[in-house]
């Protein structure tokens, strides 16, 4: 099966406005002295790090968490790095999920940033948003360049 794109539904969309919400109050009460700021990788990082230090065991609560981590981050990479990045659905053969695609026809970007934030939970990885971000952001930017030259 070949690769689907769909745009977010009104569903959708509020979904990911709530996640970001949630993101604001996770950071909030894990990193208290970054709450009255933005919200910065760096803050999350600290809060995904407090959290993780808090051995938590609760299978719905870490999901929960690695969705508004996941999606903040993905809010970050959108806005960002630009370049026509946005929220999509995307559908193989093995399921679909919230994605962050760009760059159609010109290298098709996509990127699953709860996936992202679920592998490094699994490898009990903390502080690494801030770390990824502009190595994420310089591959996307090469690879926009690189398609502007040929």
């Amino acid at each position: 099966m070949k690769q689907k794109i769909d745009e977010l539904n009104e569903d959708e969309v509020a979904w990911v406005k709530t996640q970001l919400e949630n993101a604001a109050k996770f950071v909030e009460g894990f990193s208290a002295a970054d709450s009255a700021q933005p919200l910065t990788l760096a803050a999350l990082d600290r809060a995904f790090a407090a959290w993780s230090a808090s051995d938590p065991t609760e299978v719905e609560l870490i999901n929960a968490i690695i969705d508004y981590v996941g999606i903040a981050f993905g809010q970050v990479l959108v806005d960002g790095i630009g370049l026509g990045l946005r929220w999509v659905i995307a559908a193989d053969e093995y399921g679909s999920d919230l994605a962050i695609y760009g760059l159609p026809n010109q290298g098709d970007v996509l990127i699953y940033p709860k996936d992202f934030v679920a592998k490094r939970w699994e490898k009990h990885e903390t502080n690494f948003l801030e770390e990824m971000y502009p190595k994420i952001a310089h591959d996307i930017r090469e690879l926009f360049r690189r398609w502007q030259c040929s």
